[in-house]
């Protein structure tokens, strides 16, 4: 049926080309050549629209419209039991309320014990193997009970994990959606219906934000404001926090605090008796399930907007299996992408960055478990190969090497834990006490011993040993390494740094203001990991707050939205020219940023286009300020053009300033402690989710356009001149490289050496686990309102609680020891290529 309607529709357009046709050679009229290029230049904008829209947003599979309004059914169904279960718009507070009174929070960790447990023992007696029709059956009994108990154990702790609940989400709707299909649609491959649902999820996901924003604007109630924070953490049974703040706690004995909520105002306010001081409404921050209930639509909105996204790599449009699987690695770019735009909004107080770092984290395993009911192993395992050859054919062996680096970085401590578990399989196996298990060796392996871990595991091993491991360990600590200047110096310390001026210049007037903020924000786009977003978020902030009496508040924020335009200007230029263009003249600095790649060679072909278009807007928007206006100036791309390219970056700037004057307008008071606005801080946490989108969005659309460039532009691209001293000194390099790989080989590696790479990945590994999954215990909450002196007690260093120094700690002592390895490889390299000696490389 969908071929049908491609069939038809092209039928339609050709007869549409045709009417067109012949209406073109009619009798001229006047004013006809006017017309025709006028409608021309329109059908252009519209097509280059068209183009950015099909880019962006997920494309939608041909479908009838009775099976479209049943998928779009099925998807809702999920959505709609976890908005009235589990969120503010149904009963979830209810449930928070009475799973918080209750004593089954308790059995959490003796569930979670015998899941584990149980996991364990049907792990190591191949409970895979058991093919028998008893062994079936209670296979899928014992896989359904350990599924219900670990959702159970999610839902039980959900007091305490926050996002456990909206995780469990986007595990479960794959899940669903593939039971639906095996019950609805047996007679439909797999990779075919899961392409058939990207229409529908994205519908769900806009009615789903459709409904959120018209609840929030039926009653004050809904909204988010200091308020209704206190009222959603006493509904949903969250205990305030009186140790930290003991001063807090009601003189009548009852436990309660010394605020309260009088209901019976509308809206409702804030009350504060005498002694009783606003800062003890720091005693719910650690409450964040109000806020989760609260926003729980839009984090479902997010989820099936990325599943839907994850359907559209799968359509089945000549496609093949190996592209399916090398489409599947491009949303590790959606997570890099995420991570880069959560890191940019830190300090927005509206939960935007932990929201996105943790639901794309789950949609990532409920899209790789869509992925492994698609393929066989044997599918996998067949196209693997493909995959490999052509990751190497399009970006080369280094980049091949560096996507293993980050797969080292972000699984490192899964890969310890599975082939730990695969040693204590293979004991059971070579015992024989498992009927079913498998052998502990291949029949036509022509060695019988039975090595330490099972087969498949072995061959993993194999797999990895063949790898230049010190190269892809290295990579991996890059990876590290830059996850923690991202989520520590980005997205803590620029924040610190960023209140610290706000406070300070509270009592400025709005010319004394410009001028430091210009200063200020020069110094910061100077720095290469700062992102822009957070100077933008400050100007909104700091300029709302000496120019709203005088400008009013849109003034305000128009004002702010030129300066940080202007700001970015004038900062782009400077790196371009000032740094980009000086540091063209060194060959090493060309050689470093490779001039002479098809990824550099596709960014100078769409960047050196003049005029505007969707392309070159999408690079200058969507990557990072500082590395994409220097690359500009080592290609000696025109600046006017780069100009010309960059200024549509207002569409960024605007909501990122309206955001940061909401987080101003949210924080300001009454004489009674009541917010001024209490809409403001509904508002806020929209704008930065926009914000985050009009980021994402441009980082997607110039990744997809790259890559275009790269494929449909290929002769253009390889018709680019070599830079011919950067090719003579690769060349040069080459023996060197060669010298290094050589030494650096794992069996020529030294013990110590080794130690020091492999304590090194080790420290960074841990560092990052650290940050990513204890945030609350390693670094104190602040945002960019927030005061240093009472939040912080006046000193920077109280950022870090002790779980943070000790992740500092591990960051620093891995790169000394990627120094000492680095120092170590280029020594040996060194005198190897002064020696003249030829080493064969062997890696095993």
């Amino acid at each position: 049926m969908g071929k049908q309607q491609r069939d038809v529709q092209k039928e339609a357009e050709l007869a549409c080309t045709s009417s067109g046709g012949k209406e073109a050679t009619g009798k001229p009229k006047n004013g006809d050549d006017e017309e025709t290029a006028s409608i021309a230049s329109f059908s252009t904008k519209g097509s280059a629209l068209k183009s950015m829209v099909k880019s962006v947003l997920p494309k939608i599979e041909p479908l009838p419209w009775t099976t479209f309004f049943c998928l779009s059914i099925w998807c809702a169904i999920p959505a709609v039991a976890y908005v009235l279960l589990f969120t503010q718009m149904g009963f979830g507070e209810s449930f928070y309320y009475a799973l918080s009174h209750s004593q089954f929070g308790d059995y959490a960790h003796t569930f979670a014990g015998l899941l584990v447990i149980s996991g364990f023992f049907f792990y190591i007696f191949d409970i895979d193997e058991w093919n028998s029709g008893v062994g079936y059956v209670f296979r899928f009994l014992s896989v359904a009970a350990m599924f219900s108990v670990f959702v159970l154990i999610v839902i039980l702790i959900s007091n305490e994990v926050t996002f456990g609940i909206i995780t469990l989400f986007a595990l479960i709707n794959p899940l669903w959606l593939l039971m639906v299909k095996s019950l609805f649609y047996r007679g439909k491959d797999t990779r075919s219906f899961v392409s058939w649902l990207s229409g529908p999820l994205l519908l769900i996901s806009v009615l789903t934000a459709a409904a959120f924003i018209m609840w929030v604007c039926l009653d004050y109630s809904n909204e988010w404001n200091s308020v209704t924070e206190v009222e959603a953490a006493e509904r949903t049974g969250c205990a305030a926090n009186f140790e930290d703040y003991p001063i807090c706690v009601n003189e009548d004995g009852s436990g309660s605090t010394c605020f309260y909520v009088d209901s019976s105002v509308n809206p409702h306010e804030l009350v504060f008796p005498e002694n009783c001081y606003r800062m003890c409404l720091n005693v719910y921050d650690g409450c964040s399930n109000g806020f989760i209930l609260w926003a729980g639509p839009v984090l479902i909105c997010l989820s099936m907007l990325y599943l839907s996204f994850f359907c559209t790599f799968l359509r089945t449009d000549g496609t093949t299996n190996e592209k399916d699987i090398f489409n599947f690695g491009k949303l590790w770019l959606l997570f890099l992408f995420i991570m880069w735009a959560s890191a940019s909004l830190s300090g927005t107080a509206a939960g935007v960055t932990s929201s996105l770092l943790t639901l794309t984290t789950a949609n990532l395993i409920g899209s790789a478990i869509i992925l492994s009911t698609i393929f066989s192993r044997e599918e996998l395992h067949q196209n693997k190969e493909a995959v490999y050859s052509r990751i190497q054919d399009r970006y080369g062996d280094n980049n091949l090497e560096v996507a293993r680096g980050l797969f080292i970085a972000t699984c490192s401590p899964i890969l310890v834990g599975y082939f730990f578990l695969s040693a204590i399989n293979q004991l059971i196996r070579r015992i024989g006490i498992n009927p079913c298990a498998q052998p502990t060796y291949e029949k036509n392996d022509p060695d019988k011993n039975s090595g330490i871990v099972t087969m498949r595991a072995k061959q993993q091993l194999t797999s990895m040993r063949s790898w230049d491991r010190a190269k892809v360990l290295t990579y991996a600590i890059y990876w590290g390494i830059a996850y923690m200047i991202l989520n520590v110096l980005v997205a803590n310390l620029t924040v610190v740094f960023l209140s610290w001026m706000i406070e300070k210049t509270a009592g400025f007037g709005l010319i004394a203001v410009t001028a430091i903020m210009c200063g200020v924000g020069v110094m910061m786009f100077l720095l290469p990991p700062v992102p822009g977003v957070p100077v933008y978020l400050t100007l909104g902030i700091v300029i709302a707050a000496q120019g709203h009496e005088t400008l009013g508040w849109g003034g305000s924020i128009l004002y702010s939205t030129g300066v940080g335009l202007l700001l970015k200007l004038f900062s782009s230029a400077l790196q371009q020219k000032g740094i980009g263009e000086n540091l063209s003249h060194y060959v090493k600095v060309r050689q470093f940023v490779s001039v002479n790649s098809t990824l550099m060679k596709s960014m100078r072909l769409v960047l050196g286009k003049g005029g505007l278009s969707i392309p070159k807007v999408a690079i200058l928007i969507g990557g990072p300020d500082w590395p994409t206006s220097v690359l500009c100036g080592i290609m000696r791309l025109s600046l006017p053009q780069i100009m010309l390219g960059t200024t549509p970056i207002v569409f960024l700037i605007f909501p990122t300033c309206l955001t940061g004057a909401l987080l101003y307008m949210a924080s300001l008071e009454t004489d009674t402690g009541n917010p001024v606005f209490p809409w403001a801080g509904t508002v806020t946490t929209l704008t930065a989710s926009a914000t985050a989108m009009v980021q994402f969005g441009s980082m997607i659309v110039a990744a997809y356009y790259l890559e275009q460039a790269s494929e449909s532009r290929a002769d253009e691209v390889s018709a680019i001149e070599d830079d011919k001293e950067v090719k003579e000194a690769d060349e040069k390099d080459e023996q060197m490289r060669k010298c290094y790989r050589t030494v650096t080989q794992w069996n020529a590696v030294p013990l110590c050496a080794k130690m020091a790479l492999i304590l090194s990945l080790a420290s960074i590994t841990a560092s990052c686990y650290m940050v990513q999954f204890f945030s609350y215990l390693c670094f104190v909450e602040h945002t960019l309102t927030d005061s240093i002196y009472d939040n912080l007690q006046g000193n920077a260093g109280n950022l870090f609680l002790p779980l943070g120094w000790v992740s500092v700690a591990l960051f620093v002592a891995s790169i000394i020891l990627l120094a000492i390895f680095s120092s170590w490889g280029k020594g040996q390299a060194m005198r190897l290529a002064e020696s003249g000696a030829a080493i064969p490389l062997s890696n095993l």
